[in-house]
């Protein structure tokens, strides 16, 4: 693509297509200001990325909305098993949910739900099926906040659905300024709000989310969330995990400390989808090795909800990008795992470098093992200080409300309901 066809490309998007989207935005709002019950659909894809539950509750017992969840499969994923935990946590929170009926095909959204507001899990067009993709829903108040916490310097900030979006809920003001300077839209419909999950940790009753082992030892509890990125992605994302050289090590130290320790494997939720694919694993080893997890005395499988995990726990091994952040609202020590560091460190933002200095580094195996017996099992802790000052600094929604009502508050302001 040449420079001009560039130009022109870059003209069309930023002047017509985002402009015409805003304009049209504010013509919907007008029309719809006063008027009540506003329609609200939240699309669900998988339990672990579901990010809207208290907002979803505060609109269900609000007479100004009503407020639908839908299930829907996504693209390239193993859906059925996705579909299968929403309805198992949907159903054990006694919340409807409109189901993803195969047999019938999708509903058609429009006509049946005639959403005025609908919000997405992730920010990608053509992640889901046609009908339910948001490329569908521009012509309505599309919104979004991110299921994770967004550590890279220009990471989705100028994706085609973030300039097309009516709001964008993001957790910081540095997210704002970010959306500013590399959105074509410059960022206009942003709000800071709080992260998506910080109601989880800060405002929600927690329960003791581990297995219970009835031998009478006392054992810390140590998670091990490993990310998707075993390979580059489409070319685009690096590989990030060290799961292909860790998976075996992790088994063998809960084997090793069984008598002191407890594991949890929290895999990414793309991380099965993956191994199925990568040669050497497939599904049937990849499905005994989440199975040796679960089964184990001392271990257990995590691919669900997570508030309540991360509290009870007492440590954290890792190589995610959100959980760099999120991890922090507990307070626990945290160890990153990277061969190469400063690799990892150089596309991130100021606050994600931030984020990283607040943890142990694991570079190979000696140091996990190090971190196991020192910070896990011995309570050496010099770096909880500085978790404690980022938490202050970072982790708390503005305004002293939660991040949920912040949400609410916004559209309640701006449809004039």
């Amino acid at each position: 693509m040449n420079l001009l066809t560039k130009t022109a490309h870059y003209l069309w998007l930023h002047l017509w297509k985002y402009r015409a989207n805003a304009r049209q935005h504010v013509h919907y709002v007008r029309a719809r200001s006063g008027h009540t019950p506003v329609s609200v659909v939240f699309m669900a894809i998988d339990v672990a990325l579901w990010r809207y539950q208290h907002v979803y509750e505060l609109m269900a017992s609000d007479s100004r909305f009503r407020a639908t969840i839908v299930l829907t499969p996504c693209v390239g994923r193993e859906h059925e098993k996705d579909l299968a935990g929403l309805r198992a946590f949907f159903d054990q929170k006694h919340v409807p949910y409109v189901d993803f009926r195969s047999e019938r095909g999708p509903i058609d959204i429009k006509k049946e739900l005639n959403p005025d507001i609908i919000f997405y899990t992730q920010p990608y067009e053509y992640l889901l099926i046609p009908e339910y993709d948001c490329r569908a829903f521009y012509d309505r108040l599309v919104c979004y906040m991110p299921y994770a916490f967004w550590t890279f310097a220009t990471f989705a900030y100028n994706l085609h659905f973030c300039n097309r979006a009516w709001r964008l809920y993001y957790p910081l003001e540095a997210y704002r300024q970010t959306a500013q300077h590399e959105a074509a839209n410059h960022g206009r419909n942003v709000r800071v709000v709080g992260y998506a999950n910080a109601d989880d940790y800060l405002f929600a009753e927690h329960h003791d989310a581990w297995k219970h082992i009835n031998d009478g030892k006392k054992r810390k509890r140590l998670i091990w969330a490993p990310h998707f990125t075993i390979r580059h992605i489409d070319g685009t994302i690096p590989a990030r995990s060290n799961f292909l050289w860790m998976a075996t090590l992790m088994t063998d130290i809960a084997r090793e400390y069984a008598d002191r320790l407890q594991i949890a494997f929290k895999p990414h939720p793309a991380l099965l989808t993956q191994l199925y694919k990568e040669e050497g694993w497939g599904p049937q080893r990849t499905d005994d090795y989440y199975e040796q997890w679960r089964t184990m005395p001392n271990t257990q499988l995590e691919t669900g909800q997570y508030a309540d995990l991360f509290m009870s726990s007492d440590a954290m091994v890792h190589d995610s990008g959100s959980f760099a952040v999120e991890y922090h609202y507990t307070k626990k020590p945290i160890m990153f795992v990277a061969k190469d560091i400063e690799a990892v460190l150089e596309p991130q933002s100021d606050f994600g470098k931030t984020a990283y200095a607040m943890h142990y580094i694991g570079r190979d195996e000696a140091d996990i093992r190090l971190f196991i017996e020192r910070q896990v099992l011995g309570g050496e802790d010099p770096m909880l200080h500085q978790r404690e000052q980022f938490f202050n600094d970072y982790l708390l929604p503005p305004g002293g409300k939660t991040v949920a009502q912040n949400v609410v508050d916004d559209i309640v302001a701006e449809l004039n309901i």
